[in-house]
């Protein structure tokens, strides 16, 4: 998580937030500013979020994103069903809220996140209260700056402990960079065999990728530029 507002302290505006009781024998007069960034970091901890692109376009043929990841061209990008994966979730996690959605990218939030503490409700009361609307500032939201990783992101909201999420059926194919080390192919092969998950291979024509279908025949790895 590389966005400033995720990588480095943060802080919001509140109305009645108790820092005292949030922060016994810490909170002071001296001690409030850092306190406002301690509470933006309790804000983001209940978060546990997977970041994938292709929120708008395919996803597998953005530039970019295999220079910034996957080993610069040599790794693998792994393609999912979203509908699926999120079935997936609620069958593993039913007590786990989970939202899939785009990641808004805009020159700045119309107006800045402010937390209204109701002084009547518990600590846990109120963040099951305000986590929801904020998750969509913190997670949901980057600057115009970053618009080119057209990006969508999972969220598990409100979950105590780390969260490992199967993929079940919603892996649907795997795609290997061009610098993909051709000698690893057999393993992958392997992995997937007697699955529905596809291979492909990507090249690069005419100022874009596309990408051809890997697969077997007599012995023999065979590429095809159809698209099944």
């Amino acid at each position: 998580m590389d966005d400033p507002k995720e990588s480095y302290p943060w802080s919001m505006g509140s109305i009645n937030l108790p820092f005292e009781i949030l922060f016994p024998g810490y909170y002071n007069k001296s001690t409030h500013i850092d306190c406002q960034y301690k509470f933006g970091q309790m804000i983001k901890e209940p978060f546990q979020v997977i970041c994938f692109f292709g929120a708008q376009k395919k996803g597998w043929n953005n530039e970019m994103m295999w220079a910034h990841y996957a080993d610069n061209q040599r790794g693998v990008c792994l393609e999912f069903d979203g509908e699926v994966l999120v079935t997936v979730e609620n069958e593993k996690f039913p007590k786990t809220e989970c939202m899939l959605q785009n990641v808004n990218f805009t020159k700045s939030s119309k107006k800045k996140p402010w937390i209204n503490w109701d002084v009547r409700l518990t600590v846990d009361e109120n963040s099951s209260n305000y986590l929801p609307v904020l998750s969509h500032e913190v997670v949901f939201h980057k600057s115009h700056f970053w618009e080119k990783e057209d990006e969508m992101r999972l969220l598990f909201l409100n979950h105590k402990e780390n969260l490992y999420l199967p993929y079940g059926t919603s892996l649907k194919a795997i795609h290997l960079g061009l610098g993909f080390p051709r000698h690893y192919i057999p393993a992958i092969e392997t992995l997937i065999k007697d699955t529905p998950i596809k291979l492909y291979t990507l090249i690069y024509e005419n100022d874009e990728y596309n990408r051809w279908r890997l697969s077997r025949k007599d012995g023999k790895l065979w590429t095809s530029n159809e698209d099944y």
